[in-house]
């Protein structure tokens, strides 16, 4: 019998497992990509990134912080600019310029990182390959990669690369100094709570534009319409004879009906990032900070349907990344108290 308490949990599972399994993809590659190709792309330094203040260079903890929150300014003042350049260039209907744009950018990542990522992996595996050979393998896979998500290609297929920008950039970025990546972290989680929920917030002006013009929002969003649509979709008797509708309770046809959930990439990365930076830590560290995300995004998912007439988008960094932080400090403490009480307990032996 449909709109029964187990077809309406079936029903919205198949919707938050359809955006958490992509979710659980991207970090697990971040994470495998950290273990293995991070020792052989950073060679020994914390950090090949050369931001405005040197972290690395103070030698007090006050300093460090300084240097670390500044920079983490900076960065978070880049990304509203351009923000708000995206936001411009909507409204002022220059949608050649920022298609432009993100196609440069998502021909930069499929052409150049995509071949610094192979490289390490060939290396790592000692798999031979000559300069030709992995020229043509990577220019068919980047224009294949700027098809599928500019013009036409199977929702798969567009999801696969999707996932494959996330983790690209994602492990990139862990290449940022330690301390400066929880406070990116946390800045952007104060900021993605402001641009999207205050009025005057650029990306809920943005959505706002795009839902006034019927239009999808221009950027890079991982939609998992394909995903519920195959798990979810499937014959029943009652639609045969015109009852289908009448047993299934308002709930339950709401949730069928209603818009799949979607995620801005930018989520992708920075849960990538966070997991791939605890990952430094050890594998409790980084299993903890996963299972935190998860915990964060199904709250958000939840909020979100329960207060969807209201809410048109929720930030889906601010509860994640608040929880994912405050495990890892937690995984860091307790590891360091029974480190000294190990210590301890020898010394005694």
């Amino acid at each position: 019998m449909k709109g029964t308490p187990d077809e309406l949990c079936r029903v919205m599972g198949h919707r938050f497992v359809s955006l958490i399994v992509p979710v659980i993809i991207t970090i697990v590659s971040v994470v495998w990509s950290c273990t293995y190709l991070s020792p052989l792309y950073l060679d020994g330094s914390d950090s090949t990134i050369h931001l405005v203040f040197n972290e690395s260079g103070s030698s007090s903890i006050v300093d460090k912080a300084g240097a670390s929150i500044l920079n983490a300014l900076v960065i978070i003042g880049v990304i509203v600019l351009l923000t708000f350049i995206i936001l411009a260039l909507y409204k002022c209907n220059c949608g050649f310029v920022l298609y432009a744009w993100l196609m440069f950018s998502a021909a930069s990542t499929f052409f150049l990182q995509a071949w610094l990522w192979v490289d390490l992996v060939f290396s790592l595996f000692q798999i031979p390959c000559d300069f030709v050979t992995m020229g043509i393998f990577i220019l068919n896979f980047g224009v294949v990669g700027v098809l599928s998500l500019f013009y036409y290609s199977h929702p798969m297929l567009a999801q696969f690369y999707l996932i494959v920008v996330s983790v690209l950039i994602a492990w990139l970025l862990t290449a940022v100094p330690e301390w400066t990546t929880w406070c990116l972290l946390l800045g952007l989680a104060v900021y993605d709570i402001v641009a999207v929920l205050c009025p005057g917030g650029p990306l809920k002006m943005l959505i706002d534009s795009a839902n006034a013009r019927n239009e999808p929002i221009p950027g890079f969003v991982y939609d998992s319409a394909n995903t519920v649509a195959v798990a979810v979709e499937r014959p029943s008797r009652g639609a045969a004879d015109g009852n289908g509708d009448a047993s299934t309770s308002p709930l339950l046809r709401t949730l069928r009906n209603s818009t799949p959930f979607k995620l801005g990439l930018g989520d992708f990365i920075f849960y990538g990032l966070l997991v791939g930076r605890a990952s430094f830590s050890g594998f409790v560290t980084w299993t903890f900070c996963l299972v935190a995300i998860l915990s964060g995004m199904v709250g958000t998912l939840t909020i979100l349907f329960l207060y969807k007439d209201s809410l048109r988008a929720l930030p889906a960094l601010p509860f994640s990344i608040f929880v994912g932080t405050g495990f890892f400090l937690l995984c860091l403490w307790g590891a360091t108290v029974l480190e000294s009480y190990v210590i301890k307990f020898t010394l005694v032996l």
